[in-house]
């Protein structure tokens, strides 16, 4: 658990804290719910959301520098971050019931194991008991934010299930896609942990303009992965997107290279077979589809970087950069 964050131990420290937090609020009742949350709390997520919430708290500033990594945060920031990221795990459940998905993170997903009925009853609990947090500790403008933020994501999954749609081979419907599907609540992340400590708006403002640049490229490596990975490597079955027709951001560029060929590989039809798969994948790394996905994940990386690098010098700081870059060139 928290493996991503080793090399940074005071921010792992605050993490430990949170997932405290989340497995005390998740317990339920019902031996079967209980069961399922002790499972989903025991695998390796990165924790990245309450990571940010952490961090964007942590960058206020204190005396001459920023809040000290030693001190404690508010408890506040704490069972904030807790709900951010109990909010992800219920998306992450609901995604994959209907994906069908029937790994994650090297192990079955909840659909899977307890079946799709159960795993959505279990991802509305998750939902409850975030806003539940939500209303407790946060500001009625956050709280606003936040319940914005999900119906955001509602809407991206929606617009996703425009599978093999050629309307949908566009950069710009991608990006729209993505930045509800996952953006929004890196911004937020950064953001709302910034402003629940009282710091300077034009602090909190940075991060959420950070907060999207990261999610965007975050999800172009994702992207990127479920072509070039292997289930091993990235802890999930991989070629999901292209086969269920669903057009990222890779075979968008390759498609630009030649689209006649590409409406005809990524068709039904075609990807309904194996060997269609490959030929479609086949076309997108033949079309450096994968470069210039990485080089535009790249520019939004570095997007990222220049608004962190305009907050004041401070530990914190360079802990956040250092984990924007390590996004960008991650294998998982």
């Amino acid at each position: 658990m928290l493996h991503f964050w080793k090399e940074y131990p005071p921010i792992q420290k605050d993490l430990e804290k949170v997932h405290e937090i989340i497995r005390t609020v998740l317990e339920g009742r019902d031996p079967l719910l209980s069961s399922t949350i002790q499972t989903l709390l025991e695998r390796n997520g990165k924790m990245l959301r309450p990571g940010f919430v952490v961090l964007g708290a942590r960058l206020k500033p204190y005396r001459k520098s920023s809040y000290p990594l030693q001190k404690p945060l508010p408890e506040k920031i704490y069972q904030i971050a807790a709900a951010v990221e109990i909010l992800h795990l219920a998306t992450l459940i609901h995604d994959d019931v209907i994906d069908r998905a029937q790994t994650r993170r090297g192990a079955p997903t909840v659909n899977a194991e307890i079946g799709d009925r159960n795993a959505v009853l279990t991802g509305d609990f998750l939902f409850s008991r975030c806003f539940a947090i939500v209303a407790d500790y946060a500001t009625m403008e956050n709280a606003r934010l936040l319940a914005r933020g999900v119906s955001h994501i509602c809407e991206s999954e929606i617009a996703q299930s425009r599978r093999f749609d050629p309307s949908t081979l566009s950069v710009r419907n991608y990006l729209h896609r993505i930045i509800g599907k996952t953006a929004l609540l890196f911004s937020l992340s950064l953001f709302v942990g910034a402003e629940e400590f009282n710091a300077p708006r034009s602090l909190s403002m940075a991060l959420r303009r950070t907060g999207y640049s990261v999610g965007i490229s975050f999800q172009i490596i994702d992207d990127i992965l479920d072509i070039t990975g292997t289930p091993d490597t990235v802890g999930k079955s991989t070629g999901g997107d292209l086969r269920e027709g669903i057009y990222t951001l890779p075979a968008i560029l390759a498609a630009s290279s030649d689209r006649k060929a590409a409406l005809s590989l990524f068709s039904k039809e075609s990807l309904s077979h194996p060997s269609g798969y490959e030929e479609a994948r086949q076309f997108i790394l033949s079309c450096r589809g994968i470069e210039k996905a990485r080089e535009f994940a790249s520019r939004y990386t570095e997007r990222a970087l220049r608004e962190v690098s305009g907050i004041p010098p401070s530990e914190n700081r360079e802990i956040l950069a250092s984990v924007i870059k390590k996004l960008l060139h991650r294998s998982y």
